[in-house]
């Protein structure tokens, strides 16, 4: 709810990236006004699960800035946590933060930092101090010369590649010396951005991204509905409207459907009923396991389960006109030792019932029955593996992955060696094969 242009001044205090590699656990952004005084800030927290929060803080007002003009303003702010950063503390309690303006007064300050950052518990206890200030003078980029950047440079690669070793031996002190009690990591709120995706993930999305508008043009639902999905490289948002619907009428009320962690589409892809598997998760009494978010969970319910009926067509379809894949595929899904539990949404309870006879998913039907061809080869092997992995690898398909290029390797240099033998029979001579 914030406008842009009331910040036309923004500094970053940050770690940079070095070789394309950069990991930050904090990052402080100064948010000034027109006035040339800092107004706000936001406070980037990345964790080690490549999961990254968003904290934009106002400040308080009043006896918390410095009348001193010897002193910088000082620019205080509290707030709940609510995103998981260490595994030795809970996604509970709130920060404080005290930080000095770097450029105070108006914006000709000489750039020193000082920021203190303490965190609570959900019961008022302290339980961590963090501080970052400058211990020397700061430097201008724009007036550094060839031989100060390139000192600067070699002074401070390494200390990104050094941040994350520093946190793993710092954790393995805590855990096993000072035995600290470890809370598993919870998956993130819908205010928190997710971690990167798979590229298996990313294939699942573009197929239920088009299964998805598909579903609403067909459906009877009055609502307009905004899809919001955890991939980077695909639209931030998408406002789906039914046919039946007057999509220039902006008085409805949308239906947000928000897909937190990429996490979200590994689970689908394992399910033979998709609201099988929302109304799992959103009658969890524990937001701690969720992969999204919506506005409306009974009308996204109906949504789904009406999907069911129109598009889902019989095995014979799959196993008559099709290869090899979607043949092992359906095999997959009806040979999967677990049995899933149906939850029934309107009656607020779990009634358990084998689906494993369900051969086929409404999302593999949309595939194989709409998709374009490259679009369902990808999503079929992405499922497959998925699936592959749940019985071989422990539900792990980046074991999969390492398996795929040993095998590759493996093949490569029979293939080469192979010839080269050939080659020595027929001709009588050798073929050398570079090591590099």
């Amino acid at each position: 709810g914030e406008a842009i242009d009331d910040y036309p001044y923004v500094y970053l205090v940050t770690a940079p990236r070095f070789l394309g590699y950069s990991f930050n656990p904090v990052s402080f952004w100064y948010l000034y006004d027109r006035r040339k005084e800092l107004s706000a800030m936001i406070l980037e927290v990345n964790n080690t699960f490549d999961e990254r929060r968003l904290y934009f803080l106002k400040g308080s007002h009043g006896d918390t800035m410095d009348e001193n003009a010897t002193l910088p303003r000082k620019f205080k702010d509290t707030w709940a946590k609510d995103f998981h950063v260490s595994p030795f503390n809970s996604r509970k309690g709130s920060y404080v933060l005290n930080a000095y303006d770097p450029f105070s007064p108006s914006l000709s300050g000489t750039g020193m930092i000082d920021n203190n950052i303490t965190l609570n518990s959900s019961k008022s206890h302290l339980k961590l101090v963090a501080r970052v200030f400058s211990t020397g003078a700061s430097s201008d980029p724009a007036t550094l010369g060839y031989w100060t950047s390139l000192r600067f440079v070699a002074a401070w690669w390494w200390v990104g590649y050094a941040t994350f070793p520093r946190i793993v031996k710092e954790a393995g002190e805590l855990f096993f010396r000072r035995k600290l009690h470890v809370w598993y990591r919870p998956e993130v709120l819908k205010d928190t951005i997710g971690r990167r995706p798979t590229n298996d993930e990313v294939k699942i999305e573009s197929t239920f991204r088009n299964f998805l508008r598909y579903v609403v043009t067909n459906s009877k639902i009055e609502h307009p509905l905004c899809y919001i999905s955890s991939i980077p490289s695909s639209s931030a948002s998408e406002i789906l409207y039914p046919e039946s619907a007057d999509s220039s009428n902006s008085s409805k009320e949308v239906i947000d459907f928000k897909i937190t962690t990429p996490l979200f589409f590994a689970r689908l892809a394992r399910y033979s009923h998709i609201s099988e598997f929302l109304s799992n998760e959103i009658l969890t009494d524990d937001d701690k396991d969720r992969t999204f978010y919506t506005s409306h969970p009974r009308v996204l319910l109906q949504l789904f389960k009406d999907s069911s009926n129109t598009l889902r067509p019989s095995s014979d379809h799959f196993l008559l006109s099709n290869g090899l894949r979607w043949r092992f595929l359906q095999w997959l899904r009806t040979h999967r030792s677990q049995k899933v539990v149906q939850s029934d949404v309107n009656k607020h309870q779990h009634v358990k019932s084998d689906i494993r006879n369900l051969s086929f998913s409404e999302l593999d039907s949309f595939a194989k029955s709409l998709e374009s061809p490259s679009g369902k080869a990808k999503y079929v092997r992405a499922t497959t593996k998925i699936l592959l992995s749940d019985i071989v690898a422990f539900g792990y398909p980046e074991i999969l992955d390492a398996v795929d290029y040993v095998l590759k390797v493996l093949t490569s240099y029979v293939v080469v060696y192979g010839m080269k033998d050939i080659w020595y029979m027929i001709t009588g001579e050798w073929i050398v094969v570079p090591l590099a």
